[in-house]
Formats: C-alpha cells, sequence, structure tokens
C-alpha cells in the first residue's frame, strides 16, 4: 500500500472524527431539566461549533479525495 492511500485514510478518518466530535459536544452540552445551559444558548452553541468542524471535515474529505486518485488528479 503506498503513502498517498495511507494518507487518504487518515484524512477521512479526521474528517469522520471532526463531526463524531461535534456530535459529541452537542450531545454533553444538551440542555437538562436539572439546570445547566438553557435551549436558546445550546443552539447557539450548536450552530456556531459546526462551522468550523464542517470546515475542517470538508478540507480533510477533499485531501482524502485529492490523494485517492494520485498525483495527477491534483494537477486537473
Amino acid at each position: 500500500m503506498n503513502i498517498e492511500k495511507l494518507g487518504a485514510l487518515g484524512a477521512q478518518g479526521v474528517a469522520a472524527g471532526a463531526m463524531l466530535a461535534w456530535v459529541g459536544l452537542v450531545y454533553v452540552t444538551r440542555p437538562v431539566s436539572s439546570g445547566g445551559i438553557d435551549p436558546v444558548a445550546h443552539l447557539c452553541l450548536a450552530a456556531a461549533s459546526f462551522a468550523p468542524l464542517a470546515l475542517m471535515a470538508a478540507a480533510h474529505a477533499w485531501f482524502a479525495q485529492q490523494l485517492k486518485h494520485g498525483p495527477d488528479s491534483i494537477r486537473g
């Protein structure tokens, strides 16, 4: 297995891990009846934290696609 394929696999893992981290953050900070964050603040937190993690996941998915196709696909 060549290094580009391993790099693509790692980039896909980072993309999936970023989305899993966002889901975990949203789950851990959910509002509960015994106190803590209110629903409006939870929605703001979820929306604000989604953007950077989604951009990081999208960039790594793009890197993975480029690495998977080899060096010729990068130049077009």
